[in-house]
């Protein structure tokens, strides 16, 4: 009696021993999250298989002692004693089916912070590419709008450049008088700058108006595509959260 009674009472330190290092494993995985270190995950799993070893044990004792108990020659003046035995062994099955259950949660806890630290990785690559592309397209507008100011310009100048080479030409006849009759206008250069400034008034107008009307579109362009993707990442994101509730369904309480 004093034997397994000793070696009961061994077996119930050992097992306070086990709740209090699962207790401190399990609140360092909640502090560390996916920086929980792989060999204090391996010390859990290690502790589980013993913890089935020791149930194993437990099991074959306590069926040894009710074996005493229903000795009559055994068991005389002892039945209290053993009676008492059989609960503590009864108690330290329990623990060890609870603290190995336990054991699974913090390994399934430590599964569950590597899929959010990897989904919060792939989130940051993807934030880091929309950055990336929307950088890559500002270049690509403040180049388009460089080239829509230059191809503008030389559209505005071009006629001018064409009046300026048509009455620059010095074709004249045999008296050395010229050909183009506009030359011979008393009046004509100033007439020929008040149709130049005319001229460069009118352009400059409707060009203006061009790259406003073509500067709005494309804004409300941009508008309804930004106004889309934030529906589409709310309706995926909602689905994500209910498809993580549904596997998770006490973790969020």
């Amino acid at each position: 009696y004093m034997v397994i009674d000793t070696t009961t009472d061994e077996l119930m330190v050992v097992i306070r021993a086990y709740i209090a290092r699962l207790g401190w494993l399990e609140a360092r995985l909640g502090a560390l999250g996916a920086q929980f270190p792989r060999d204090m995950l391996g010390e859990v799993v290690l502790i589980g298989r013993q913890l089935g070893v020791i149930s194993r044990r437990v099991r074959g004792l306590t069926r040894a002692v009710k074996k005493f108990i229903e000795d009559r020659d055994i068991a005389a003046g002892l039945n209290a004693y053993l009676q008492d035995i059989v609960e503590h062994l009864d108690e330290v099955s329990d623990d060890c089916e609870r603290l190995g259950g336990k054991c699974g949660a913090i390994a399934d806890a430590y599964d569950r912070a590597l899929d959010r630290e990897r989904e919060r990785g792939v989130r940051w690559q993807a934030e880091q590419a929309r950055k990336q592309e929307l950088r890559r397209a500002a270049q690509a507008d403040r180049q388009n709008n460089i080239l829509f100011v230059l191809t503008m310009v030389t559209t505005v100048f071009a006629p001018i450049q064409f009046l300026a080479g048509v009455y620059g030409m010095n074709f004249v006849n045999k008296n050395g008088i010229p050909t183009i009759p506009e030359l011979l206008w008393k009046r004509g250069y100033v007439w020929f700058w008040g149709l130049v400034l005319g001229y460069l008034v009118l352009a400059t107008f409707l060009t203006t108006c061009v790259y406003r009307c073509l500067r709005h579109r494309t804004a409300q362009e941009l508008s309804e595509e930004s106004i889309k993707d934030e529906s589409l990442a709310r309706i995926l994101g909602n689905g994500k959260e209910y498809v993580e509730m549904q596997q998770y369904p006490g973790e969020g309480v």
